[in-house]
């Protein structure tokens, strides 16, 4: 199937079935945004809700990936520093370990090309996240995937382009 996904507007509630498969694998998420001089607090990609999936977002401007493994255990990274305002590329790489399904894995923050943040996802969810939530771009439309938000979390700047490109494990290439 297909390995690159891009959205070039706001997306709510894409069903699991037609959207990129997150799952046992590596994948970038790579947004094109701009941020507003005052920061910025929303949501930029998620996939799945409470009951398992990823976000990808700003919280007071610093960036944030996380996964929630089955409503069990919640693994967040939060960048070490802010992002900067106005034009910039914001991107979150994961890199699964691969060995069989649900293994772990490293997030990768990156803005503009440079890491800013870095942690260890011990268990990822190996089947569905959910049966009735989706994958948004731009805000949250079902339940959030991490309790330290509330939904519609929309983002308050503009997101011009979102790109997500998977990468299977035995052929992942890790980010530099």
């Amino acid at each position: 199937g297909p390995t690159s996904f891009v959205y070039t507007t706001p997306l709510g509630a894409l069903p699991e079935g037609p959207a990129p498969d997150l799952k046992t694998k590596s994948f970038t998420i790579t947004a094109d945004a701009v941020i507003p001089e005052a920061g910025a607090s929303g949501m930029i990609f998620t996939q799945g809700g409470f009951t398992a999936g990823w976000g990808f977002y700003l919280e007071k401007g610093k960036l944030v990936g996380v996964h929630n493994h089955i409503d069990f255990e919640h693994y967040r990274i939060v960048s070490t520093e802010a992002v900067p305002t106005g034009k910039v590329t914001l991107a979150m790489h994961f890199e699964y370990d691969g060995g069989g399904m649900g293994k772990g894995g490293t997030i990768t923050l990156l803005a503009n090309g440079r890491k800013i943040g870095e942690g260890r996802v011990e268990k990822t969810t190996p089947y569905k996240f959910s049966t009735f939530e989706g994958q948004d771009v731009g805000g949250d439309s079902g339940t959030p995937v991490d309790p330290s938000y509330q939904p519609p979390f929309s983002f308050p700047g503009t997101i011009t382009r979102v790109a997500v490109d998977l990468k299977p494990a035995a052929t992942a290439q890790a980010v530099q």
